[in-house]
Parts: C-alpha cells; structure tokens; sequence
C-alpha cells in the first residue's frame, strides 16, 4: 500500500468517523470508523511506524470527540496487539507484504481476526472511558452495540474495497 492511498483512507476514515459516527449512538455505543484503517495497516511496516499511526488517528478522534487521550491510548493499545493476534490466525510467512484484508486472509480468518480487534478495542475504549464497573449493564450495552456496529462497518468497507 502506497503512502498517499494509505493516507486517502485514513483521511477517509477519519472523515467519517468525525462527522457521522460521533453524532450516532445506539444503546449507547458508537460505530467507529477509523478501525478501518487501524485493521488495514500494512504487516510490512515498521512497529513503531504502526503505533504511530494508531496514536495520530487516536489523537485525531480525541480531539474532534472531545475526549482527552482515550481514543489515543486504545489506538496505541490495538496496534500494539494486532500483530501477534494476526498471528494468532495466521502462520507468519502466509502474509508477509500487504494488508490484512477480507479477499487476501478469507472470510473466516478474517472475521475472527477482525472481530477479535474490534472487542478488545471496544472493551478498552469504554473500560478506560467509564474507569469504574459501578454501572456493569450500561458499560456492557456500550460494548457490545459498539462491537456489532463497528464490526459491521468495518467489514462491509473492506469487502466493498476488493482489492488484496
């Protein structure tokens, strides 16, 4: 993946997510866009240039969200786990160059994997938001209306974008 298609999504998903999603809840949780390109990020990449990424864009919701570092920090914290939980699902030299992606992994691989970063992302990002279990039901509607919302987003964007 060029830099400047790189950047076109995540200018496009930050678009999104900053003037749709911010504005729509259900049941209290909130679709997040930018974990498209969180997801997408290339495994050629550097680590550090990952976590860069995943702060920038964290630091871009917060700052249009109103919500000080708690996008930031559970950007940081799923780029930091992305790698070894693609490993999980996949043997390492299966993608060595490119993009986790729906037509490159398979739709099972893929689900897992995206499912199982979207909850850690959610889980985070509202644990760390609320930063307390006085209110369990509320903080798990959140959580999983989210989960299922970004979930959704997240793979039909990357199933409507066929390229591997």
């Amino acid at each position: 993946m060029s830099f400047l298609i790189a950047a076109f999504w995540i200018f496009l998903s930050l678009t999104v997510q900053i003037l749709l999603c911010n504005h729509m809840t259900v049941g209290g949780g909130m679709a997040l866009a930018y974990l498209y390109m969180v997801t997408r990020t290339p495994v050629e990449w550097n680590r550090s240039s990952q976590i860069l990424l995943g702060f920038i864009v964290g630091f871009i919701v917060d700052m249009f969200s109103n919500t000080p570092g708690l996008h930031a920090l559970t950007c940081v914290t799923t780029m930091w786990l992305r790698l070894p939980l693609l490993h999980v699902f996949i043997v390492a030299d299966d993608i060595k160059n490119g993009c986790p992606t729906y037509h490159r992994l398979g739709s099972t691989v893929y689900t897992r994997f995206l499912g199982f970063v979207v909850l850690i992302h959610c889980v985070l990002l509202y644990s760390f938001e609320s930063f307390t279990l006085f209110n369990f039901f509320n903080l798990l509607s959140k959580i999983v209306m989210s989960v299922v919302m970004t979930f959704l987003l997240v793979w039909a964007a990357d199933v409507a974008n066929n390229t591997k």
